[in-house]
């Protein structure tokens, strides 16, 4: 999962294998909950206006979840 934040595209060099897309869109929501809380526990601003790109390992962009739309999600 690469980081758009700002406008700037964050590469996740390491990555990690999961079984399927559906699995991975699901990492990417929870990972921008976390990364979300995180933010908030520290006083800082709600994200909202950034994303994760969930890629194949030759870097094809497979899906995008926005912030917004995981703070929404569950």
């Amino acid at each position: 999962m690469h980081l758009v934040l700002a406008g700037r595209r964050r590469l996740d060099p390491g990555g990690s294998e999961l079984p399927d897309s559906e699995s991975a869109v699901r990492e990417a929501i929870w990972a921008a909950k976390d990364l979300m809380a995180e933010e908030l526990r520290a006083g800082k601003p709600l994200i909202r206006d950034a994303a994760f790109e969930v890629a194949l390992s030759d870097g094809t962009v497979v899906a995008t979840v926005t912030f917004a739309a995981a703070a929404d999600y569950g």
